[in-house]
């Protein structure tokens, strides 16, 4: 089972949002401080080479068990702090 919430995706093979050709899209350099803070949390700039679009794309994407391992984190984080409770009353008291 793969715990990973989020799966890196290669955009340069996905399809250009405005024309629709598939492995157009190319990395950009970014061009002011505010694409470089986009950047950083993954929302690169890319071009396509075929129509000259110019956008950014997440280069992330959700998983298949998304929901479910969000389900078992909050188990996990619940069931954690149970214990500690459980162990910091047993110590102290």
């Amino acid at each position: 089972m793969n715990l990973r919430l989020f799966i890196r995706k290669n955009v340069q093979l996905a399809r250009c949002p405005n024309c629709g050709k598939i492995a157009a899209l190319r990395r950009s350099r970014t061009r002011n401080a505010a694409e470089k803070i986009l950047k950083k949390i993954k929302l690169s700039p890319y071009f396509c080479q075929s129509c000259g679009w110019r956008g950014k794309i997440f280069s992330y994407k959700i998983s298949k068990n998304f929901f479910q391992l969000i389900l078992l984190y909050i188990f996990l984080m619940i069931l954690s702090a149970y214990i500690v409770q459980k162990f910091l009353k047993s110590y102290f008291d």
